[in-house]
């Protein structure tokens, strides 16, 4: 960095070629991970920026958090109870005669269903707050499971750090 005459710093044309250079390098690498690799890789990354204060608080929540979700979705299939309540569904489903990728109207399923599927929905939430844990963010786990609503107040906060508008509630989990 040069100092200007007013004591601010430029930056020095050969540095910001050589970060320019190491970002296209760094861009490249990550263009030839596979998928498992690269969401880990930006895992590192979110996590870097968050605990160095690259960005505010709530943006880094939400760079990991995000990364974690996609991750632990993912993931979630491989669950041995999501598995087995996923199927209950299925079988309750076809019993009640629910034609293949058909969905019940609100009020139409009928209550065991209901039931079932709230089960499921928890033991999804189980998974992705175990996944977290597993990662190293049992914090962000217990806020997940605990306080929904601090979790997407963070989560929302963060996002609007990078995009702006709000997310129509029916993206909000």
């Amino acid at each position: 960095m040069k100092k200007t005459r007013h004591g601010k710093s430029t930056p020095d044309p050969e540095e910001a070629g050589e970060k320019e250079r190491e970002l296209r390098e760094l861009a490249r690498r990550l263009a030839d991970l596979e998928a498992d690799a690269l969401d880990a890789q930006l895992l590192v990354t979110f996590r870097e920026a968050r605990d160095n204060g690259t960005v505010p608080a709530d943006a880094g929540f939400f760079l990991v958090a995000h990364i974690l979700l996609a991750m632990a979705d993912e993931a979630i299939p491989d669950d041995p109870k999501v598995r087995a309540l996923g199927k209950e569904l299925e079988v309750m489903e076809r019993d009640y005669g629910l034609p293949d990728e058909k969905s019940w109207g609100p009020g139409e399923a009928p209550e065991e269903w209901e039931a079932l599927s709230r089960q499921y929905e928890i033991a999804c939430d189980e998974a992705r707050a175990a996944f977290f844990r597993t990662y190293g963010e049992a914090e962000m786990a217990e806020l997940f499971l605990h306080d929904r609503t601090a979790f997407i107040r963070r989560f929302e906060s963060g996002r609007r750090f990078f995009h702006g508008l709000p997310m129509l509630p029916d993206y909000l989990n």
